[in-house]
């Protein structure tokens, strides 16, 4: 027995329409082509379907029997495409993501949560750490989407979300009160609270003071730049810091200035590279870029 899917569409049509001419309506095809199709059906199953009792169209019991499974097969059908529609909209995906504890407030974690919203069904499951422990996380696969500045050592995949400027940070009644930038020269011998020498920052404040020939006068070295703008707020001189980690220009009690040259970091995601390429974190990352960066 061979049965082809119109065959079983026509039937399931006139089953329905409860004639020929209305089963051809309902198919945009002839009234013609249906009963083609329905008596091509019936040579295939090897009983009668239908029966015309008075001019009216009947069903015999076999085609009632034969409709109870067809009813089945596309509840079936339309299981796969609901199952497959959630699929393509990453209702059934899982994301794991890493982020670095500068990056974890505000608007990456912020754009993170919008894009949860609009996908009901995905789980994602976020997390904070150390860099290092997410590039090791990344490169063995154990996690999705590492979000951190961009460095090297990183086996994997990195897609750039954003620059982010660094700043000179400065009490409102320190030694920078009324400037509008800062040059390296503006800060020799100024008290200088330093990021830790194995972060991302630190190496590039070191080649922006050497580029001008200073050399910084190194009061006290912190682990995070949170630390450093609260040892600047109570009067410990300036730091410099990423404008992420310094994302209120309005604090009365600081200023955030602009450096002369400028500098800045790459944020961004990266992947595992010897994974294949997950829609649902593709789909993440496309939405950082258009929402993150803006």
């Amino acid at each position: 027995m061979n049965l082809k899917l119109r065959q079983i569409e026509a039937f399931r049509a006139v089953m329905r329409e409860g004639s020929m001419v209305r089963a051809s309506a309902a198919l945009s095809i002839t009234q013609p082509a249906v009963s083609y199709l329905i008596g091509s059906l019936e040579a295939a199953v090897g009983f009668t379907l239908f029966s015309r009792q008075g001019g009216k169209l009947t069903a015999t019991p076999e085609a009632i029997q034969l409709m109870a499974e067809v009813d089945r097969l596309y509840l079936g059908l339309d299981a796969i495409q609901s199952a497959a529609l959630q699929i393509a909209n990453y209702e059934r995906s899982s994301i794991r993501i890493l982020i670095t504890q500068a990056l974890s407030a505000g608007r990456i974690v912020n754009s993170i949560g919008q894009f949860a919203a609009a996908h009901p069904g995905l789980k994602l499951f976020l997390d904070v750490d150390h860099r290092t422990t997410i590039v090791h996380r990344i490169n063995t696969g154990q996690a999705d989407l590492g979000i951190f500045s961009r460095s090297s050592g990183v086996d994997a995949t990195f897609t750039k979300l954003f620059d982010s400027e660094l700043l000179c940070v400065s009490s409102t009644s320190g030694p920078l009160n009324g400037a509008s930038n800062v040059d390296a020269n503006m800060l020799e011998d100024v008290p200088f609270v330093a990021l830790k020498s194995n972060g991302l920052i630190r190496p590039k404040v070191e080649n922006w003071f050497a580029q001008a020939g200073v050399k910084p006068n190194y009061v006290i070295e912190v682990g995070d730049a949170g630390t450093a703008i609260e040892l600047v707020r109570g009067g410990l001189g300036v730091t410099i810091v990423s404008s992420f980690s310094f994302p209120d220009r309005q604090d009365s009690g600081l200023l955030a200035l602009p450096l002369i040259p400028a500098e800045h970091v790459e944020i961004g995601a990266f992947t595992p590279s010897s994974q294949h390429e997950n829609r649902a974190v593709g789909a993440l990352i496309e939405f950082l870029q258009h929402t993150v960066s803006h």
